[in-house]
Order: structure tokens, then C-alpha cells, then sequence
């Protein structure tokens, strides 16, 4: 294994992570209320880097009218709304990015970057959402597209298993074809 991609990935006691799922089976399996996760940051739906321009055009998000706040493009909602809503019509479909807080927040995310699949978190992207998470007390990020990047504040063995997710495999096509990761080079297949 090469062993500069099973170093943690980390930030202060943030850690970046990546699972085999979507934000919506997130939701549905692990149902948010705690003081942590009161509001939604939601920064990218559906590749819309702008979702606050969908709220009145969506019949997803029409609910959200009343509660959500623009904060540079994105929406601020409270969390108990956005998992009423979206367990009743689904919102997130993937290539979605969602950031959790325990308070309303008014600093928007840095743009240049974010957390939407296929790439997986580095330090170096890492280090950057850090400093902005940290600074406003984000407890929980999640970015889709090609499976799920997570990044959480956490400490021990959580902080060791979710931080060495990052260098699992990538899912097989089901035919003995792997998907490696893009390079600059070039992207290939190989047969397993």
C-alpha cells in the first residue's frame, strides 16, 4: 500500500474521511438533531455551486422558503427542516456538498474548494477548510459525488477509523474492472 495515501488526513482535531454512500443514505441512516448540528450549510445540489438561486424554482426546496438564508450563494437552514423535507421528497441526489453547525453562521465557505466527489480530501484541502471550519465551530462536512468525503471533529479510535477510510479502495464496477483515481497524466482502468 502506498503509504502516503494511509496518513490521516487532519486538521486540529478535524479529520477527513471518505464511505461508500451518498449524503441522502447518510441522512436516512444517521438522523441529525444534537446541539452540533442545529443548521445546514448547503454550498453545492445537484452541481449547483449556487443553491440559493433554486429555492423559489425547486418543489424540493419550496418548503424552505420561509427558514432558509442566502449566505453567498449557498442556503442556511435549521437541520430538523431540511431532514423533515428531505425525508418526505428527496433534495440530495449527489454531486451535493452539506456543512453542519451548531449556531447560524455568517462566513461564507472559501470557494476554492470543496468537498464534491470524485477526488478525496488532501491535507492540502484539508488545511483549507480547517482553518474556515475551526473558525466557525463547523462540527460535520459531507461532500458527494463518486461515494461520500466526510470530515468531522473527532478524537481516538473514531478519529483513526474514519481517517484511514480515506485510502479504502475504490468500489469495482462489479466485472473486475477497478477505477483508479485521475491523475494529471491521465485517467485509466485497470482489470483487477
Amino acid at each position: 500500500m502506498n503509504k502516503s495515501r494511509s496518513k490521516i488526513v487532519s486538521y486540529k482535531d478535524y479529520v477527513a474521511g471518505w464511505l461508500d454512500g451518498s449524503i441522502h443514505d447518510f441522512l436516512e441512516a444517521f438522523p441529525l438533531g444534537g446541539k452540533s448540528t442545529q443548521y445546514a450549510l448547503i454550498t453545492c445540489l445537484d452541481s449547483n455551486l449556487e443553491p440559493s438561486s433554486l429555492l423559489r424554482k425547486s418543489p424540493e426546496l419550496k418548503p424552505l422558503v420561509t427558514e432558509a438564508q442566502s449566505l453567498d450563494g449557498g442556503l442556511i437552514v435549521p437541520t430538523r427542516r431540511l431532514m423533515e423535507i428531505d425525508s418526505r421528497s428527496q433534495i440530495f441526489f449527489g454531486f451535493d456538498e452539506i456543512w453542519f453547525f451548531a449556531d447560524r453562521i455568517t462566513e461564507p465557505k472559501p470557494d476554492s474548494v470543496w468537498l464534491v466527489g470524485p477526488a478525496r480530501v488532501d491535507q492540502e484541502k484539508m488545511t483549507r477548510l480547517g482553518i474556515w471550519m475551526s473558525a466557525n465551530k463547523c462540527s460535520m462536512a459531507l461532500g458527494d459525488g463518486e461515494g461520500l468525503n466526510v470530515i468531522v471533529k473527532a478524537k481516538g479510535l473514531v478519529k483513526y477509523l474514519l481517517g484511514h477510510s480515506i485510502s479504502q479502495p475504490r468500489p469495482t464496477l462489479g466485472n473486475g474492472l477497478e477505477i483508479e483515481e485521475e491523475t494529471e497524466e491521465r485517467a485509466s482502468v485497470q482489470i483487477a
